[in-house]
């Protein structure tokens, strides 16, 4: 399986629709019907939420709400899926760092309950904090 990077998403996140790069809206169009099929890596995920929000200024609900809609693309696949959901529906709330989030939706996964960390934050996502 072919892995995707990060400026695919960003092409089809922010082109204009009326003049998209040759074959990008087949492709997306393939992939939310699984007749194509890529994998993303955890951090190609973040890193086009990185970019969406620092360099294009994208409100954080719009972000949310169209990566949800990717994640739901069945030709796209991923290490888990539903931790990245869980991220994105932690991160509706939570006023820091979209990491946070994914860390807390990796501890609720495994049961993990306590964090090592200086960021005082984290324990409004209702985990325990711990310093070194």
């Amino acid at each position: 399986m072919r892995n995707i990077d990060t400026n695919v998403f960003l092409r089809f996140l922010v082109t204009d629709r009326e003049n998209p790069p040759k074959g990008l809206l087949s492709f997306f169009s393939k992939l939310q019907k699984s007749e194509a099929e890529v994998f993303c890596l955890d951090i190609v995920f973040f890193q086009v939420i990185f970019v969406l929000k620092s360099f294009y200024q994208v409100e954080k609900e719009e972000i949310i709400n169209r990566m949800l809609d990717l994640v739901s693309f069945d030709g796209l696949y991923m290490k888990d899926k539903r931790v990245i959901e869980r991220t994105l529906e932690i991160w509706k709330d939570y006023s820091g760092d979209v990491i946070d989030c994914y860390i807390v939706a990796n501890m609720e996964k495994s049961g993990e309950k306590e964090i090592v960390s200086y960021d005082k934050r984290v324990e409004k996502l209702g985990i325990k904090r711990m310093e070194p």
